[in-house]
């Protein structure tokens, strides 16, 4: 094992026995007491050495077990990380990442682990869709599962990943597949309907996304309600946008969060306009690309919020039932 001061850090002197460290993947900064033990360790470790190295080079000015200690205490407040050599270079920078939220090199990598042992099913393969397909693929989702009956419009183009104008008429899911071929996609082409069986896409995974949305979202989200709660599989019905406005949704967790339609309720009782009659409803609106992209990928960092593009003002939304929350 390999000891090295944390990449991502800043170490600032405030004087000459105390130090700021600025932890910036979490935007925290902290006050550390230091001596003459604790600034050569810190000098030594700049580059990666092993501890027997440190500790060698130390022996004469201070007590091995002090060493040892210094260490430990710097390792503990996430100063230092012991790595190894087996680092996925694909994914070293989101190591890094993830490193700043966890209490060691090995905790963090076995988040990782998990992330690329993890199935994820996604059904509708749009807007929101594709780029949510392309996070998780990013990140690194051991199996994607993509079901989507559509095929590539060119309507398609202003705001859906993936796809050019030479995939015109081709099906979506059959797209993906060919342009993500170092990762497990399995896909299928059904809409999440009441006639449709979905079990062979949602058994067995470890997270569901809703993107789709025909007839409705609230419709498609009820059924995928269904499938959750029967094989205890927490879901996401995705963010969507429309016009200026973008909304990041829920994670729902069966058994855990209120329900689907608790959050349905909940937007209805916020939501004046929903009192008022219809006079002429809405057929079609536009969109915008970057919209989808930015809506998508917040989503797959597991958020809950309403973003106005128009003046990027955002509102992050909580709300309870009982003792059941939404996150």
């Amino acid at each position: 094992m390999k000891l090295k001061l944390k990449d991502s850090i800043y170490i600032l002197k405030e004087s000459e026995e105390i130090y700021q460290v600025i932890f910036t993947g979490i935007r925290k900064v902290k006050r550390f007491r230091v001596d003459g033990l604790v600034k050569d360790v810190i000098d030594k470790l700049k580059t990666e050495k092993n501890e027997e190295e440190i500790t060698f080079s130390l022996a004469e000015k201070y007590p091995i077990n002090d060493i040892s200690n210094c260490i430990a205490s710097l390792e503990l407040s996430g100063i230092i990380r012991k790595y190894d050599d087996k680092i996925n270079e694909r994914y070293s920078r989101q190591l890094l990442f993830l490193d700043e939220l966890t209490n060691s090199w090995q905790e963090t990598q076995e988040l990782q682990r998990r992330i690329e042992n993890s199935k994820v099913a996604v059904f509708g393969i749009g807007g929101i869709g594709t780029w949510i397909v392309n996070g998780l693929y990013q990140i690194g989702v051991g199996e994607i599962r993509i079901s989507d009956p559509d095929k590539v419009e060119e309507s398609n183009l202003n705001r859906q990943l993936f796809f050019t104008s030479m995939d015109i008429g081709r099906y979506k899911v059959d797209v993906i597949k060919e342009k993500l071929p170092d990762i497990k996609i399995v896909s299928f082409m059904k809409s999440v309907s009441e006639n449709e069986n979905l079990e062979d896409i949602v058994r067995d995974t470890n997270f569901i996304v809703n993107c789709a949305d025909n007839p409705s979202v609230a419709e498609t989200a009820r059924i995928i309600d269904s499938y959750a709660r029967k094989h205890n599989i927490p879901y996401c019905v995705s963010g969507g946008y429309n016009m200026h406005l973008g909304m990041i949704g829920p994670i729902i967790v069966p058994g855990q969060t209120a329900i689907f339609n608790d959050f349905l309720e909940y937007q209805k009782r916020n939501d004046s306009l929903s009192k008022l009659k219809v006079i002429k409803n809405v057929e079609q609106t536009g969109s915008l690309g970057p919209i989808a992209g930015t809506i998508a990928n917040i989503q797959v960092m597991d958020k809950f919020a309403e973003i106005d593009f128009m003046d990027l003002n955002i509102e992050w939304r909580n709300f309870s039932l009982g003792n059941k929350d939404i996150p």
